[in-house]
């Protein structure tokens, strides 16, 4: 059974041994982004800031951060056992998004507490951090969900986009080219309205889940996020824009963001998922009308930066499911997808069985032909059955013995991920993306090489492990050994 919102789903992880309450004073200026750091690091709880500088009488005090941090709590989000493995993972995210759940809208919803609207409406009310040290100002929104509405077909998005607080009413707006925002942002811009807008922080946690993972075009979040929840979202409709939001949402901003280019302001730099800041950038901006949340709200977001962060490890389950799902659909022997949390995505490794020949570039075709290709797979290792592909040091291993230079790595040029910090300020093609080259690496046991009685009939030198019967029949009898692992 799904958790109803923020507070139940926090009340689970403190039953679980998952949560810290800080009721130290912290400062949003720097030292909460470091703790939360630290803890990220130290594989820890999520944390619970319950006392912060300068934010002792505002309307909200409380910062929620690391909830999604670890694979465990990942699972707990799923409803499935902490200690599920990554894989299986995968697994059930792939299986339920192919069973969407329409959401339920109703009337009366927590969200609407508070409603705070026009020159009420005051952004610094809430705890935001300054989370890196050379970020661009306090950003609000980092780990929440971002409505939009397609004007002409009714299509609902939910996106994660970034936003730093320019004054008390008015914040940045991260419109990226590609993205489903962007292609809202120009429908309206087109009619020459602004876009409605809003911004739901702090629900159940499948809402940034959803939020950040490559959902295709036209697909509506709100039934995936059922689908994996296995319960329909409760929404309820936006006091002053035509949208709808979690009805058990702690804060809601609604607005519009303004299409005129002339109006755009700085946003930037920003400690981004490669681990590098991203270059200031001029942004659309949008302007915050209303303010809707619960009493005693708490608000919800994570750090950004170096690999492994809260965005990584959550992300890394469903873009590997995305990719997996992808190329089930294009061909045949795919056994596995890792866009491992290490690479922030960047690197795809996917297993196959190496039936016939071609199979390893026909994985790069269908990957790098495919919108998802925006933000994972710049390099593919693909690999045999006998590599276990969510263990590095096995990816590794075969990198080592199964790839000659000479003919296993591919390149291919093409539009690589605009934050990518290889490509050099000065050669930069714009903010949509940039000129760039990609990798392909065939970690595989080649199958056009002559089979040969020294390898046992096979095509490669035999792998030096214990046989299968021989590991079968110690696992039936390990816990007679005694030992404890």
């Amino acid at each position: 059974m799904a958790v109803k919102d923020l507070r139940e789903w926090i009340s689970l992880l403190e039953e679980e041994g998952e949560l810290a309450r800080v009721k130290t004073e912290v400062n949003w200026d720097l030292e909460i982004g470091g703790v939360l750091r630290e803890t990220m690091e130290r594989q820890g709880p999520a944390l619970l800031f319950e006392n912060i500088k300068d934010h002792k009488d505002t309307a909200c005090i409380k910062l929620f951060c690391g909830s999604l941090a670890t694979f465990p709590r990942v699972t707990l989000m799923m409803g499935l056992p902490k200690d599920t493995p990554y894989k299986d993972l995968i697994q059930v995210w792939r299986e339920r998004v192919k069973k969407p759940i329409k959401p339920a809208v109703v009337d009366a919803a927590p969200c609407k507490e508070n409603i705070v609207k026009g020159d009420d409406v005051d952004l610094f009310q809430f705890p935001t951090p300054h989370w890196l040290k050379f970020d661009g100002g306090r950003y609000i929104s980092t780990f929440h969900g971002v409505i939009t509405k397609d004007p002409d077909t009714g299509w609902e998005n939910v996106g994660m986009y970034r936003q730093v607080i320019h004054d008390k009413s008015t914040t940045s707006m991260a419109v990226a080219q590609g993205q489903h925002i962007w292609m809202h942002w120009r429908k309206y811009r087109a009619k020459g309205q602004n876009l409605p807008l809003a911004v739901a922080i702090g629900w159940d946690q499948t809402l940034p889940a959803v939020a950040a993972a490559p959902i295709p075009e036209g697909v509506d979040e709100w039934d995936i996020m059922g689908a994996l929840r296995q319960e329909p979202v409760e929404l309820v409709k936006c006091e002053t824009v035509d949208l709808r939001v979690p009805a058990s949402a702690e804060i809601v901003l609604e607005g519009e963001v303004i299409t005129d280019k002339e109006t755009f302001k700085n946003d930037g730099p920003f400690g981004e998922f490669t681990g590098h800041y991203g270059l200031p950038s001029m942004r659309p901006v949008y302007k915050v009308n209303c303010i809707t949340f619960r009493n005693d709200p708490i608000l919800q977001g994570t750090l950004e930066g170096l690999p492994s962060t809260e965005d990584h490890r959550l992300c890394s389950v469903s873009h590997s499911a995305m990719v997996w799902n992808l190329l089930e659909e294009k061909m045949i022997g795919i056994t596995g997808v890792n866009c491992d949390p290490s690479t922030a995505y960047t690197n795809t490794i996917v297993q196959i069985d190496n039936s016939y020949y071609g199979q390893v570039q026909q994985v790069a075709a269908n990957i790098w032909g495919s919108k998802i290709t925006l933000d994972v797979g710049k390099n593919i290792i693909v690999c045999d059955q006998d590599v276990d592909i969510w263990d590095l040091n096995r990816v590794f291993w075969a990198l080592a013995y199964r790839v000659d230079p000479t003919r296993d790595l591919i390149q291919y040029p093409g539009w690589i991920h605009a934050l990518d910090p290889i490509v050099h300020i000065k050669d930069r093609l714009g903010p949509g993306g940039n000129k760039g080259t990609r990798l392909l690496i065939d970690a595989t046991k080649s199958i056009d090489r002559p089979r040969a009685d020294e390898y046992g009939g096979g095509r490669f030198a035999l792998v030096a492990y214990p046989d299968d019967d021989t590991m079968n029949m110690v696992r039936r009898k390990w816990d007679k050994y005694g030992i404890k692992v």
